[in-house]
């Protein structure tokens, strides 16, 4: 049974009963994430990431680790483009010592100078790693060329010159800006009781401040179509095609999805099936949707050898083309559709998969979206709609391309496909 709370102080908190599970899942999202920074302290809010479990006024960053080594089950943060999480999944007695943990790191975090520099210097690792995985890299790269200008398209671990320049000062204000009591969300799903969890959040919450700065509205960035190429040693050629899609609240998102499990969500997906067990030109390929607050990209990724990335990006194309000029027919949309319900329905009884979404669905849309809802979601779209979703995402000279490889002459390639694409 889904059930909020908005305590005095701003903080909304979510919870799911799950009867039958021993286990609870807790998640703390702030809306904070890496498009709130301006580009000279770009990778921020991922450093405040690292230095909340660096040390408190009470605890050192080792007496935290071994509270968290002690809670069991699982505890860590991540950073997002639009938000930033902290999340544990734990025994139900040890409910009020991970709030403990996280109240405390929220609350008495000392944003040491020597812990800073440490950090810095992993974070440095991390960039460097980025750059040795070519999946991810490619990735990165077309988001940061398709929303060049636009505090969307910045890395999330940000650069090395803007995360050398971070200072304490900085660091402190950009925490001291964002992460408060009114930009916070707390959401649990497992073996809970709602009233009792409330009370025990608020005894740990209650004197968390509200952020210094209001929330802003988000500038929708402009897609902007481009080729980008990265010289690497690798046997493969890794590529990521992005188009503009939409938002994370907009209306076309179910169908948005729906798109992209016929295109590439699944191994009886179009791409996966023509390109790698028909043609036999990739080993792995497919399709991801990535909304945000005010924008989205729809991605098709994967890898080749350098030869073939001519050939594969035509093919995809000719599968875009392909869903432009001829509707769905109904067998393909109802295997989609049906694909989407067992996930929907399977993923649901993982508390922390729950904890997840109550949390998500709290942050864009303000309100509780039951499973029926998301399904009935799905199984609306029809068609047509597909087909008017795929005509004006997919558009000549509104397509954005990344590729990491050893190109033989890469200015020829660009050419190649800047023709390909439209551009």
């Amino acid at each position: 049974m889904y059930q909020k709370t908005v305590l005095d102080n701003g903080i909304r908190i979510v919870t799911e009963q799950m009867p039958g599970v021993r286990s609870i899942s807790i998640g703390l999202v702030l809306e904070v994430g890496s498009r709130d920074e301006a580009a000279e302290v770009s990778g921020v809010a991922h450093c405040i990431e690292h230095m909340l479990f660096k040390g408190t006024s009470s605890r050192d960053a080792a007496s935290l680790a071994r509270m968290m080594d002690t809670a069991g089950g699982q505890m860590g943060a991540f950073t997002a483009r639009d938000y930033t999480c902290l999340y544990a999944a734990v025994l139900d007695d040890y409910r009020t010592f991970a709030l403990d943990i996280f109240g405390d790191i929220l609350l008495h975090s000392l944003f040491e100078a020597e812990s800073l520099r440490r950090e810095q210097a992993v974070i440095f690792q991390e960039l460097e790693s980025g750059e040795e995985q070519p999946g991810k890299l490619v990735q990165e790269l077309l988001k940061q060329q398709a929303w060049r200008g636009y505090s969307l398209g910045q890395n999330i671990y940000g650069n090395r010159d803007s995360v050398a320049a971070l200072t304490t000062m900085k660091v402190v204000d950009f925490f001291k800006d964002h992460y408060g009591a009114d930009r916070l969300i707390i959401s649990a799903a497992g073996n809970l009781d709602h009233d009792d969890f409330v009370s025990q959040v608020n005894d740990v919450f209650w004197s968390l401040p509200k952020a210094r700065l209001k929330a802003t509205a988000s500038v929708e960035p402009e897609f902007q179509g481009r080729i980008t190429l990265r010289q690497r040693d690798s046997a493969h050629v890794y590529f990521a095609l992005g188009a503009p899609a939409p938002a994370y609240t907009a209306e076309e998102r179910y169908a948005t999805f729906v798109l992209n499990t016929i295109l590439g969500a699944s191994i009886s997906s179009r791409l996966f099936r023509r390109m790698r067990d028909e043609q036999g030109w990739v080993y792995e390929i497919g399709s991801n949707y990535h909304p945000y607050r005010d924008a989205g990209m729809f991605i098709v990724e994967g890898f080749t050898t350098p030869q073939n990335l001519l050939p594969v990006m035509e093919s995809v194309l000719s599968e875009l083309i392909g869903l432009i000029a001829e509707p769905v027919d109904q067998e393909e949309l109802w295997r989609a559709k049906e694909y989407m319900r067992g996930e929907i329905l399977i993923s649901a009884e993982a508390s922390n998969t729950r904890m997840s979404q109550l949390a998500t669905q709290e942050l864009y849309f303000g309100r509780f979206l039951s499973l029926d809802e998301l399904v009935e979601g799905i199984r609306s779209v029809d068609a047509a709609q597909v087909q008017a979703l795929a005509s004006s995402l997919f558009q000549p000279g509104g397509l954005a391309l990344a590729a990491v490889g050893a190109f033989q002459d890469s200015s020829l390639l660009e050419k190649q496909l800047a023709d390909l694409i439209g551009l």
